[in-house]
């Protein structure tokens, strides 16, 4: 029975990517900055972001503005199969799954029933968050499977001085993927100083180190590009973390989760009932005490992490800390131990509303493939654009007009000077948008000096969809 019901969650894992893959997520600006350099380094060696060309210094060259684990990666598997974005996400979804897969390891090691480590683990493959950011061709899945990997290094039973160094290495592997990795490692640390004691850190430590200094390496030669490139990425978070309220955050955490409003209400139920049984467990000094010990360490690490961070992809790292949780409350002897249940049946309707309103009630896959193609026609005099746009054209574009020369977004974004980036700017003859509110001022001003065309249009579909964007072209007349 354990076996058929672990069959069944992987299963219907890969039936909800399969059907979705292609199109769904919608392809992010991400997703091709961070597919630049790796078919760089797949075709020529080296990690250049050729779609950043002329808007930051030295993207032509090196990439610097974020660490080369989850590039290196993309790069080596682009190098083996297809370069298409596809083999990407579909890596991605092979990675998703290998970490949910150690993460149940982790929960069967740290003595957590079959039942609620099944459960916990279709927590994470069936939460619609999953598909929405986990799966793109980003560095999150990477980032939390080197994670997991430090965790079960750091409960193997083994008492080996190569466990704990092994731990800190996958640990700084996480954090070359995503910087985000970094701020996990206090749960990892934790895991280390119970199972190994205090003397066994400095090796977790030396562990660590090691992999920071081949980055070192790496920057050393130019550091003035990556005080830029990275720099201007650290200046965007501060900025963020200003700038939105906390109302803000609680939207962007939510966004990606099928039924927000109800996935907030299941995961507040779930802290305040884990609360209380922590409470109570202390009170009775109960050797399960570690356990929730663990939870809360990792819980306050990830939402620290993701209240600093303010950004949407990085939900992504909560889902495991929060099915932990879920695990945990199921083996407890109340009428509360039934709300993992019910995060179930929400994720699993989430999953049927995505398919009726994706596939069922409209075809995705011809909606998004007329709408490239009214973009097509309308670059059909244009040579050099600039592109700010979800869904992203910039595959399809490539694949029908190669000769056509795109850069992405990035100025839009950053706060850099004009003078880094304004010559490019002036050498682009069509500009793509998809809300005029976050278009960098140099380019609104040299928008309103030319001659230019401008079109706009809605994608066609229900506010619910994931195509519902708005699209603005601009071209030279």
């Amino acid at each position: 029975m354990a076996y058929a019901s672990f069959l069944f969650i992987s299963l219907l894992y890969c039936f909800q990517v399969g059907i979705n893959l292609g199109v769904l997520p919608v392809v992010w600006p991400d997703e091709v900055l961070f597919y630049s350099p790796a078919i760089s380094f797949a075709n020529s060696g080296h990690l250049k972001t050729e779609v950043l060309t002329g808007l930051i210094p030295g993207m032509e060259s090196k990439t610097l503005w974020m660490p080369p684990g989850y590039l290196l990666f993309s790069g080596f598997t682009l190098s083996i199969f297809p370069d298409t974005l596809t083999t990407l996400r579909i890596a991605n979804v092979c990675i998703v799954y290998l970490t949910a897969l150690g993460f149940y390891h982790l929960l069967k090691r740290l003595s957590i029933s079959e039942m609620a480590a099944q459960i916990a683990f279709a927590s994470v493959l069936w939460e619609l968050l999953v598909f929405r950011f986990g799966t793109v061709a980003r560095m999150e899945a990477l980032t939390a499977c080197f994670f997991i990997l430090s965790l079960l290094f750091a409960t193997n039973k083994s008492k080996s001085n190569w466990n704990p160094f092994f731990a800190g290495v996958m640990l700084s592997f996480s954090a070359l993927s995503h910087p985000i990795g970094a701020s996990f490692g206090l749960i990892t640390l934790y895991l280390i100083y119970q199972n190994f004691g205090f003397k066994k850190i400095g090796w977790f430590l030396l562990g660590g180190v090691l992999p920071v200094f081949g980055w070192i390496y790496y920057i050393h030669p130019n550091w003035e590009w990556f005080q830029i490139q990275f720099g201007a990425q650290l200046t965007r978070k501060q900025n963020l973390l200003k700038t939105f309220t906390f109302i803000d955050k609680l939207k962007i955490f939510s966004f990606g989760f099928g039924f927000p409003k109800i996935r907030l209400l299941i995961i507040s139920l779930q802290l305040i009932c884990l609360s209380f049984f922590t409470f109570k467990h202390f009170q009775d000094k109960t050797k399960q005490m570690n356990l929730w010990y663990l939870f809360w360490v990792w819980n306050l690490s990830v939402f620290v992490a993701l209240y600093t961070s303010s950004e949407g992809w990085y939900v992504y790292h909560s889902l495991f800390p929060l099915a932990f949780g879920m695990a945990l409350l199921l083996q407890e002897k109340s009428i509360f131990n039934k709300l993992p249940y019910v995060g179930i049946v929400v994720s699993l309707l989430a999953m049927v509303l995505m398919v009726s309103i994706h596939w069922s009630k409209s075809d995705t896959n011809e909606i998004q493939t007329l709408h490239f193609q009214r973009i097509e026609k309308s670059l059909a005099n244009s040579k050099a654009l600039y592109l700010q746009s979800l869904p992203d054209p910039y595959f399809y574009l490539k694949s029908k007009r190669p000769d056509l020369d795109i850069l992405e977004f990035i100025p839009g974004e950053l706060e850099l000077p004009s003078a880094t980036y304004i010559k490019t700017i002036h050498s682009r003859d069509s500009f793509i948008f998809y809300d005029e509110n976050l278009v960098n001022e140099t380019i609104k001003d040299y928008l309103k000096q030319g001659n230019w065309i401008r079109k706009e249009w809605d994608i066609p579909v229900p506010s619910n969809h994931w195509l519902h964007y708005k699209t603005i072209v601009y071209t030279r007349k």
